[in-house]
């Protein structure tokens, strides 16, 4: 999506928001008029928005949850009570559900510890996305062993659903840490040091994370960050594939990725430009979303925002974000010195 167009492909784009989704196909190719390139960036739009309306700010509760969302979920066994066994895991009580699965608080019988048990949804087995997004987030935390990162234990299936038992946190994310307002500067470095180091042992790993955001960063009661949900990683040793290739690769390879060219995966107001362009990325991209969460824990506010997701994204490839100082006179200029010289 290149600036010149950006005005034609938004105004395009309204207009087909406003008739509805039930027309736009037809629409789409009377308004593009036969071009097919502007219709590909155009459906990318409509692409990036409902994926990152799935993903926007989810709530993040006391464990490592972040899929989450307001929707209620459909079980075939319906919430498990306190006291059903999963293998070796005793349900305590459910912490939190979505669109993604029941999260509960369980009991590891055999350690006698507590864990945070993620059980997916009815059906899932079915839906190649959300079985993708299981098994990457199960291969990338596994081969991750950091004190910054939420710490996978053990994976397995219940009457035909995944789930994943990972490490049970308490405290709260940096999402309901920002409605308190800015962080303390001493406190934030603090905090960038620690998911500095997470996201520095995944890349070293080869793994890219791709949904660096507030609600995916936790603070626990003892100050300790952990980095969560790595179900959008990307492995560097996996090339984005090009057109009907990467969406053939993203239905049927478990190794493929699962973004495909033209298609923006994460959360628009912490993309990198080459996200929101759906471009290839690599460990930059991570640390392009990681200045944003550090912008907006110093200042209270997000650098691009918009009203929708496809405002958002002209933001972050075409403006530059308020100089931090002007929205929170506390940051030390030796934090922002490209934006007070620029």
């Amino acid at each position: 999506m290149i600036p010149e167009n950006w005005q034609e492909i938004e105004n395009l784009y309204d207009a087909l928001v406003k008739q509805g989704t039930a027309c736009k196909p037809c629409l789409l190719r009377e308004l593009c008029g036969g071009d097919e390139d502007l219709g590909r960036q155009i459906e990318s739009l409509f692409e990036a928005d409902a994926c990152v309306q799935g993903f926007l700010e989810t709530p993040a509760l006391e464990i490592a949850a972040p899929w989450l969302t307001d929707r209620e979920l459909e079980s075939p066994t319906g919430p498990l009570a306190s006291g059903e066994q999963i293998g070796p895991y005793r349900i305590v009580e459910p912490l939190g559900q979505g669109g993604m699965g029941i999260v509960y608080r369980a009991r590891d019988t055999r350690l006698d510890r507590d864990v945070a048990l993620k059980l997916l949804p009815e059906r899932s087995e079915q839906d190649p996305q959300v079985l993708e997004r299981f098994k990457r987030e199960a291969r990338a935390v596994s081969a991750l062993n950091h004190p910054n990162i939420c710490t996978l234990y053990d994976i397995g299936e219940y009457h035909g659903q995944p789930f994943l038992v990972l490490e049970l946190l308490e405290g709260q994310s940096l999402r309901d840490v920002l409605d308190s307002g800015p962080m303390a500067i001493t406190e934030l470095l603090d905090v960038a040091l620690q998911i500095a180091g997470a996201l520095e042992a995944a890349h070293a790993k080869g793994i890219v994370h791709r949904d660096i955001k507030p609600a995916n960063i936790f603070v626990n009661t003892a100050g300790q960050v952990k980095v969560l949900d790595f179900g959008l990683a990307k492995l560097l040793s996996e090339p984005e594939r090009v057109g009907a290739d990467a969406a053939a690769a993203a239905g049927s390879s478990t190794l493929a990725t699962i973004s495909v060219m033209g298609r923006a995966m994460g959360t628009a107001s912490y993309m990198s430009p080459e996200q929101a362009r759906g471009d290839d990325v690599d460990a930059r991209s991570d640390l392009f979303s990681l200045a944003v969460v550090l912008y907006q824990l110093a200042t209270g506010s997000r650098p691009f925002e918009g009203e929708t997701p496809a405002i958002t994204v002209e933001a972050i490839l075409g403006s530059d974000p308020v100089p931090p100082r002007q929205r929170n006179p506390a940051v030390s200029p030796q934090l922002a010195p490209p934006f007070d010289q620029g």
